[in-house]
């Protein structure tokens, strides 16, 4: 599943393999391997990379008002990087995503340390540095989710003198330690726990707004009294399955705290004093920030994008919050389950969601110059399908290939359901309206029918298509179809 659908991945050694799960390095000598060995126009697309290259600014003028094959052209956009460089072209694909600045908290008495301080996007260039440096002996890591774990587990297990002392601090008004999933998978049929998840038949179980196809299963599932019980027993079965394979409370991780990662814990900081630890170097696993460091936020949020709130004018966020509002009812009314979240600390927002329809396009520009697209503004758990989907679905847009577009009140209506479905869905992660985490499947989906393309649900039977694996190698048919569709 890691991998593209034109070019596979050699397998990584067996001994390097966990039930088909392998370090990172294997995943990033396949993407060296590909930008050399993809040639377009007699060019290699690493050939094409400007390295090192900061971008400065973002501009769009306006030029003229013409039509060029089926597409508006009324402007174009100026790149500025590297502050004296420039580009400019008549189409825009930002696929900054969302993991390009990092988010360093601002913490009391952080500018009196004295220690190595690092954000975990640079973990992978120190870390052998760190594991040598004698010096080096007490990490405190900040953050709870995915990265911190591997920060915490690569110093904690590393051999010999370079094992540190590891402090994990997750903060108590937070969301608590992210959801971490056992390897093995819990049927046969699969290889794994991530095959056993991107399949259509447990995509029936997630509440969603994406995708027709199967639309009876997942009504039977979620608009159904014994649909939605059916659900809740099969969750809640596979939480109680997790939390036996975990044994919080077993004896090895008493004494470190390890009970208190299990999901549900008891807030007992009433009964705790200040704790004060050594510590020689702080990691921060703290995420991302969503701005876009090259748009004034004026114009980020006219495209969709996301804002500080107060940046953002009273007119767009009451009128986002209108429409937001109500499809907040449709939502609820279509998935009654998500009126009835566990308990949680729920946060404050400070940003405006993501408004894209899609998650690609700016509602704005969807019936005027189609001229701008922004690829991967969200969080899913296989970035490499919805890539691949994102990538076919944005030519096509802004090749003006897609002729059904909805009126602009039916898009924006879309989108603010897009938004109230994330924050009942995912509740503070949900909250920017870009976490798509376990609905990778569905989404995929979507922007494939849109395109009116199948060749990736074909070849299995229908049985096959609802229980098999979503694998990379499904899309492989795409690029040819969409050629033969829209090119001949």
């Amino acid at each position: 599943m890691a991998e593209f659908s034109d070019r596979s991945m050699p397998p990584p050694p067996i001994e390097d393999q966990y039930h088909g799960f392998f370090p990172a390095q294997y995943s990033t000598a396949y993407l060296e391997e590909y930008v050399d060995n993809h040639v377009y126009d007699g060019h290699t697309i690493r050939e094409r990379i400007l390295f090192n290259s900061h971008v400065d600014n973002l501009k769009r003028y306006e030029v003229c008002n013409v039509v060029h094959e089926g597409s508006h052209s009324s402007d174009h956009w100026t790149v500025t990087y590297n502050t004296y460089h420039s580009i400019c072209a008549a189409k825009i694909i930002d696929a900054t995503g969302m993991t390009s600045q990092p988010y360093i908290p601002s913490l009391h008495g952080s500018h009196d340390f004295r220690g190595k301080t690092l954000h975990h996007k640079f973990f992978g260039q120190e870390e052998e540095a760190l594991f040598r440096n004698p010096s080096v002996q007490n990490i405190c890591i900040l953050g709870g989710a995915k990265s911190a774990a591997d920060v915490a587990y690569a110093f904690a297990k590393a051999p010999g003198e370079a094992r540190k002392n590891v402090h994990w601090v997750i903060r108590e008004d937070g969301n608590g330690p992210s959801a971490f999933f056992p390897a093995p998978a819990m049927s046969d049929r699969y290889a794994n726990s991530n095959e056993g998840f991107y399949n259509r038949f447990l995509a029936g179980f997630l509440p969603n707004t994406f995708g027709r196809r199967w639309s009876l299963l997942k009504w039977l599932l979620q608009g159904t009294i014994f649909g939605r019980w059916y659900a809740t027993r099969l969750w809640d079965g596979f939480d109680k399955g997790l939390r036996t394979l975990m044994n919080y409370q077993r004896e090895e991780g008493r004494d470190m705290g390890f009970a208190n990662l299990e999901p549900d814990t008891p807030d007992s900081s009433k009964d705790k004093k200040p704790l004060t630890i050594p510590v020689d170097v702080i990691v921060y696993c703290t995420g991302w920030s969503a701005c876009t460091t090259f748009l004034p936020s004026d114009q980020a949020s006219t495209l969709g994008l996301s804002v500080p709130l107060g940046t953002a004018s009273p007119e767009t966020q009451k009128h986002w919050q209108s429409l937001e509002q109500a499809a907040d009812a449709s939502i609820l009314s279509r998935f009654p389950t998500l009126r009835h979240p566990p308990a949680y600390h729920k946060t404050e927002p400070t940003q405006t969601p993501f408004r894209l329809y899609k998650a690609i396009a700016p509602p704005m520009d969807v019936h005027s110059t189609r001229s701008i697209v922004f690829l991967g503004k969200m969080v899913v758990g296989n970035n490499f399908r919805t890539a691949e989907a994102q990538a076919l679905w944005a030519l096509a847009y802004l090749d003006g290939r897609i002729k059904d577009l909805p009126a602009v009140g039916q898009i924006e209506s879309e989108v603010a359901e897009t938004v109230a479905w994330d924050r009942r869905r995912y509740l503070n992660k949900g909250e920017l309206g870009s976490w798509f985490y376990y609905d990778v499947v569905d989404y995929a989906d979507a922007l494939l029918e849109q395109l009116g393309l199948d060749s990736h649900r074909k070849g299995k039977g229908w049985y096959g298509d609802l229980v098999e694996p979503c694998f990379a190698s499904d899309l492989k048919g795409l690029t040819q179809e969409y050629v033969m569709k829209y090119m001949t």
